[in-house]
């Protein structure tokens, strides 16, 4: 089990201007994990991508000067539904050309494809098994894979290989853990869910997908299976699982290194709920970066929790 040293938490907060690619640690790590391909999500496209801060007024006015018309108001059309366009008829090739364009720029050019072909299994499995309310393409590349990749420049920090065995609990479809596994290569994942047919799926679909070398799907209790594995766990995932409460609950003695959470608008009053806990725990919160996905005016947030050192 791997803890992050204060100096480390110090540098993940205080990350460096960017430079331009081949000057920034990011990117010569991402440059040497992601050989090849030749599109690799420098700090410069994430930051403009996903951090609103990074995105100036000016930029947004001028990508809407392209258009004659004013952007249409949102309504209950918006709202995530099964693809309007006779999704009976949507093939994997028309899937695939709407998917990858909804990406966004920060996500590895080598992995777009095999990134698509995950969100199609799921479509299609989701027709007999219910696994997310999210069906057309470009929503599910924005709510989904892109939400999971959010967390990639935390994983290719300053190309240090920080994490190298991440286990996501309560992956589900297998966001963010398999999503993360296709787009870091140097990483080992464990997809873990209580429910039996999930896992199942999940199976069929790293083995198709080829990842078996690196993936293993796991089905059973996170409280349960932490007990005899704790050391072979750097990093836990988890998104759209529980409160954080509930988290820390399941951990009990057993697991206290970092966890990385995506949270929403609930995270401060969820914080709020287990300050004491953490108190008493020795458990503190690392990283609190704030996030914003191309295509979703939600603001999202990245938590990491980690364990102090006596």
């Amino acid at each position: 089990m791997m803890f992050l040293s204060t100096a480390r938490i110090r540098s993940l907060q205080e990350k460096p201007a960017y430079h331009g690619p081949g000057t920034d640690p990011l990117n010569e790590g991402l440059q040497r994990w992601y050989p090849r391909s030749q599109e690799f999500p420098t700090r410069d496209l994430y930051r403009r991508a996903v951090h609103p801060a990074a995105r100036s007024r000016e930029v947004q006015l001028e990508e809407n000067q392209g258009s004659e018309t004013p952007p249409p108001e949102a309504s209950a059309a918006d709202t995530p539904q099964p693809d309007a366009r006779q999704p009976d008829t949507l093939t994997w090739e028309m899937f695939r050309d709407r998917f990858i364009p909804a990406l966004g720029p920060f996500a590895p050019g080598f992995a777009r494809e095999t990134l698509a072909r995950h969100a199609w299994l799921v479509r299609e499995k989701n027709q007999v098994m219910n696994l997310t309310r999210v069906t057309n393409p470009e929503s599910m590349a924005i709510r989904h894979t892109a939400d999971s990749l959010a967390a990639l420049p935390l994983l290719a920090e300053g190309g240090e290989q920080l994490f190298r065995n991440v286990l996501d609990v309560g992956t589900g479809a297998g966001w963010p853990g398999l999503s993360i596994a296709i787009a870091c290569p140097h990483l080992k994942v464990t997809l873990l869910d209580s429910t039996r047919k999930k896992i199942d799926f999940l199976q069929t679909v790293v083995n198709e997908l080829g990842l078996q070398d690196r993936v293993t799907c796991v089905w059973g209790r996170f409280e349960e299976w932490i007990r005899d594995h704790r050391k072979e766990v750097d990093l836990v995932t988890a998104r759209a699982v529980g409160p954080v409460e509930r988290l820390l609950g399941w951990c009990t003695n057993s697991y206290f290194g970092p966890m990385l959470l995506w949270k929403g608008p609930a995270a401060d009053g969820e914080l709020k709920a287990v300050e004491g806990l953490m108190w008493k725990r020795r458990l503190f919160v690392a990283l609190d970066e704030a996030y914003q996905i191309p295509g979703d005016e939600a603001v999202r947030r990245l938590i990491l929790i980690d364990h102090q050192r006596k």
